[in-house]
């Protein structure tokens, strides 16, 4: 998209070039494209907002746009692309088109979305105030829309034909019992425009609505709308509610309205839905704001639920962290995005350890919460925290993380943010373990169809939690039953809590117990196979107790042909349990105890039977945060997933960018061994 000045100088160059001319609508670049385009020939483009977007007080994000070669869907005095579009496509053809206009329908309906989302709901003393108390009250109430003074669509929508005073009166004398509204615009809420309704003119039976409000939420109580081209009268169509028109708006003239002013260009008797499938979906374009690559309607819907649910929990406060190493710095602030960048304090004292001291010193106060990574202990700070009642949470890398290892400091895309423990820890709950005993996943439909896709994708594309390794064709024997050991880093926090005492020798001494005729295959973790963390066994005293050792191959090569996973508290028994595989746990990891399993170890707190669906929904959708790869903003599992592959195939693919990583990796490495000597 280009702003200002960019629009003149790109059409001057196209004078020149491609005689291209791009303009925004009808405004004063939109009238130059037009102008040029009259004058040197060749084609014009008007382009605007689309019908859907994301507007922040603090962030905009662009999903949706608009490009026309004809005129613009506001500008009813000329043809637009969308009017065409909608006197000439066939709808009754394009199943696929109206289930997705529909399905589009109830997802906007069931979660308000429109042009602009930064606003509040109608909530209980919204309701209270203006009367609205009970939305299914046999009273009518009519909505008038007001607009500002000299927007476009009512200059090119033909409104002046009325005024808003005549709208007001007629809305007042067909529906004498009713209870009129007016809904004043957001923009002369905020003092940035004038309304075209003159305040001191408006009838004292009219309640004036001046607080901004969500446009569908207070549509919901409404039964009939009066507007001149305001784009809540189509809002209010697609709740369900009869709509009157006092100017040409893009759903006006279709047989869905009732209209003031007629357009004889109009020529079909169109639905709700074809209408919207139209404008919504045939006419705008959408983006995804990760890629900027083309995306559709229903990918722009679920990510403006996102971000919606993200904005939701944005906070003023400061927020402190510790444990946090100073290379982790850089990628932890994108998660946090509830925070200004300015608002978030790493304390790192180099020498001195006084932690709560450097914390108090910066500011440190029982408005403000603290972050610790993983099961790291501070005990002055924790105690300072319980007395004054400041909340801690804990965060780790997520259960999928990135394209490489943790070790060679790899940014992670996925992390979890934890306010009761952290899933690791059995000796306490966890918000995961929280979620596994109490969330009503049978009652949300959406979240376990997400789940299913998420676990299908996961098992199509090979996806593991570091996937640093290339897929491989293995050969094991076809008479034999096949055992997965996976090795872990022996000094992880996960044994430490979760499998105390053990290591991975007296792990394979176990498997091979329990499965003495088995043929047991021991997969070193990667880490300790890059000779960054503890846990190496000697070869020979492996072959012990297990017949093969298989090294640098993905673990999904080695899933596809074993029949059960032996393991600690290792991530790889719930990436089996996603391949139906049988797991035996000898520790607690966050997946046993939930009937999924055998286990050697049992949880008291752990009362509910799952199934595999249902712990993919709680531990990868509803529990951990992810980055996208590309944008470093926030973003969905699926988003995340998508680019994850696209990362791993370019490694994978390209011997320039294996050679790159080791290099990367092995300065890495030696980097922290030079450190672990100074600090």
């Amino acid at each position: 998209m280009h702003n200002g000045y960019l629009f003149y100088l790109n059409a001057l160059k196209s004078i020149f070039t491609d005689r291209h001319f791009k303009g925004w609508g009808r405004k004063k670049t939109g009238r130059f494209a037009v102008g040029c385009y009259e004058r040197f020939g060749g084609k014009y483009t008007l382009m605007e907002d689309g019908f859907l977007g994301i507007t922040f007080s603090s962030k905009r994000y662009s999903l949706s746009y608009i490009e026309d070669d004809l005129g613009i869907y506001y500008d009813a005095t000329s043809p637009s692309r969308l009017e065409k579009i909608l006197n000439s496509y066939d709808f009754s053809l394009d199943e696929s088109l109206m289930h997705t206009a529909q399905k589009a329908i109830a997802l906007i309906n069931k979660y308000h979305l429109s042009k602009y989302n930064d606003v509040k709901h109608v909530d209980k003393n919204f309701k209270k105030k203006y009367k609205l108390d009970d939305k299914n009250s046999r009273e009518k109430r009519i909505l008038i829309v007001a607009q500002t003074l000299g927007d476009l669509s009512l200059q090119y929508g033909m409104a002046d034909m009325f005024t808003t005073e005549e709208m007001i009166d007629e809305a007042i004398n067909d529906n004498p019992d009713a209870k009129i509204y007016i809904k004043v615009h957001p923009d002369v809420i905020k003092g940035t425009k004038k309304s075209d309704i003159d305040m001191l003119k408006i009838d004292r039976k009219c309640i004036v609505i001046e607080e901004n409000v969500n446009p569908l939420s207070l549509l919901e109580y409404m039964d009939k709308v009066y507007t001149k081209t305001s784009q809540m009268g189509f809002e209010a169509l697609i709740l369900g509610k009869e709509c009157v028109c006092f100017g040409i708006p893009f759903y006006a003239g279709w047989g869905i309205t009732k209209d003031k002013i007629q357009i004889e260009r109009r020529t079909k008797i169109l639905s709700v839905v074809e209408v919207f499938a139209g404008a919504y979906i045939l006419y705008a374009q959408y983006i995804n704001r990760h890629t900027q690559k083309q995306s559709t309607i229903l990918e722009a819907i679920e990510d403006m639920i996102f971000i919606k649910d993200m904005e939701s929990i944005k906070v003023e406060s400061k927020a402190y962290f510790f444990g946090f190493s100073r290379w982790k710095h850089f990628f932890v602030r994108p998660f946090f995005d509830e925070y200004k960048n300015k608002n978030i304090v790493f304390i790192n004292p180099l020498f001195a350890k006084d932690y709560l001291a450097s914390a108090l010193k910066k500011g440190l106060n029982k408005n403000h919460k603290i972050y610790i990574w993983g099961r790291k202990s501070f005990k002055e700070l924790e105690a300072y925290a319980e007395k004054n009642s400041i909340s801690i949470l804990r965060v780790e890398d997520g259960f999928i993380r990135s394209v490489g290892l943790g070790s060679d400091l790899t940014q992670p895309y996925s992390l979890v943010v934890d306010s009761r423990g952290i899933y690791f820890d059995p000796t306490q709950e966890s918000d995961l373990e929280n979620i596994l005993n109490n969330y009503a996943f049978s009652d949300d439909v959406a979240l376990m169809q997400r789940a299913k896709k998420v676990k299908q994708y996961i098992l199509d594309k090979k996806i593991s939690k570091y996937n640093p390794y290339e897929s491989k064709n293995l050969n094991f024997p076809k008479n034999k039953r096949l055992l997965l050991v996976p090795g872990q880093v022996e000094d992880d926090a996960s044994i430490e809590y979760g499998a105390k005492g053990m290591s991975n020798l007296s792990l394979l001494k176990q498997a091979r117990e329990e499965s003495p005729l088995g043929y047991i295959i021991y997969k070193p973790h990667p880490d300790v196979i890059a000779g960054n963390r503890k846990g190496n066994i000697e070869k020979d005293e492996a072959l012990m107790y297990c017949d093969e050792i298989i090294e640098e191959v993905s673990l999904d090569s080695i899933l596809v042909h074993v029949h059960e996973v032996h393991t600690m508290t290792s991530l790889v028994g719930f990436e089996a349990m996603l391949r139906g595989i049988e797991v035996y746990t000898y520790g607690m990891p966050f997946y046993a105890g939930w009937g999924l399993s055998y286990d050697k170890k049992s949880s008291s707190r752990r009362e509910r039977k799952l199934n595999v669906n249902e712990l993919v929904a709680g531990a990868l959708i509803k529990y951990p945060r992810y980055l996208h790869p590309l944008s470093k903003q926030l973003c969905s599992i699926e988003d995340f997933l998508n680019n994850l592959d696209l990362q791993r195939e370019l490694v994978t693919g390209s011997k320039y960018v294996q050679i790159k990583l080791k290099i990367r990796n092995l300065i890495s490495r030696k980097v922290q061994l030079v450190f672990s000597y100074i600090f």
